[in-house]
């Protein structure tokens, strides 16, 4: 059995797949989390060098790599995060991978780390994007071969937060699925500098924030669904804490 954290702090592990993810994504819980004493740490597999946004269509492959992967450093200095570690693996193409290269990274990370949650994608990837499910897969099963307790949260938004954004086409996490609700209202400005740290995905800031009724009460709860170990009941926590 791994030693568990000291009384009342936590180790989270987050793992995604591109520079970015973090921020539109979990950035508020993430936040919410280093800002209050535990220990957050980012791992994100590429550097998010296939992008197609605002610099891709100048910059070669190489140059947006390093770009996107100094915004990452800026969003986790802007979210406090205890530690980052960014990989290059290629950007959209995870699923060609073997799955050893990327279970290496992962296994890797868990047993430095030993952390008492991890968080990730939904299976389901949000957007649907092959190296988002890749990575919640990977998760999934890194976890499962250790078998000590580590609880993985896959991360999504809500049926309601989805009908709001009508720019995209998003795959929400089944409302009988959630298990966590957390409020990360006080913490959405560390979101938004994170957010606005990526400025090669400027892009997609500015769409959100033409979403009806604002992007404060669309963004002010974040959502997990417990997946490994299933919980025995699906009620729905208001924080990751045991």
């Amino acid at each position: 059995m791994r030693p568990r954290a000291a009384l009342g702090i936590m180790k989270i592990l987050a793992v995604f797949a591109h520079p970015d993810d973090e921020a539109f994504g979990p950035a508020g819980t993430l936040s919410r989390y280093a800002l209050t004493g535990h220990s957050v740490r980012l791992a994100t597999l590429t550097q998010g060098e296939a992008g197609t946004l605002g610099p891709a269509s100048r910059l070669s492959r190489l140059e947006l790599g390093r770009l996107r992967a100094d915004e990452l450093r800026c969003s986790a200095r802007a979210m406090h995060l205890t530690a980052l570690n960014i990989y290059q693996l290629p950007d959209g193409r995870l699923s060609e991978l073997p799955a050893e290269e990327g279970l290496a990274i992962i296994r890797a990370e868990l047993n430095d780390f030993l952390p008492d949650a991890v968080i990730t994608f939904h299976s389901l990837g949000i957007s649907g994007h092959p190296d988002h499910r890749t990575a919640a897969r990977w998760c999934l099963q890194a976890i499962q071969e250790q078998a000590n307790g580590t609880r993985l949260l896959a991360y999504g938004l809500s049926e309601a937060q989805v009908k709001r954004i009508a720019h995209r086409t998003l795959v929400p996490i089944p409302d009988d699925e959630i298990t966590h609700v957390i409020d990360v209202s006080a913490y959405l400005e560390y979101k938004f500098r994170a957010i606005r740290c990526h400025q090669s995905q400027s892009e997609s800031w500015e769409r959100m924030q033409t979403i009806e009724g604002g992007i404060e009460s669309l963004l002010q709860n974040e959502h997990f669904s417990q997946v490994s170990p299933v919980p025995p009941k699906r009620s729905r926590e208001d924080s990751l804490e045991m």
